[in-house]
């Protein structure tokens, strides 16, 4: 198995878990010390993963901020550069003519 795959199911076997422990929780029934401490590190696991995916989320996010600058800088040195083509084309006509 690959790292993605051992990550992804062993997040899978996490929520599973914690499922159940949510649902004997809300059915009143009283969990031991050792399922509420496995509920305990279940939720700070998630919450660890949470964190984690916000922060990349936060990382791509200005990623693609900082290439859609990049692009309207292009994009207006493009049209810079056709104005610039354009008036020098204009300035040939008007030579060419004299």
């Amino acid at each position: 198995m690959s790292r993605r795959t051992d990550r992804a199911a062993a997040r899978t076997a996490r929520r599973d878990s914690l499922l159940v422990l949510l649902s004997r929780a809300q059915r009143g029934v009283v969990l031991t010390a050792a399922e509420a401490a496995l509920l305990r590190a279940h939720v700070e696991a998630e919450v660890a993963d949470a964190d984690r995916y916000r922060r990349e989320a936060g990382g791509q996010q200005a990623a693609v901020r900082r290439e859609q600058q990049r692009t309207r800088a292009a994009e207006a040195a493009i049209e810079e550069a056709e104005q610039r083509a354009a008036e020098a084309e204009q300035q040939l006509a008007a030579l060419a003519q004299h």
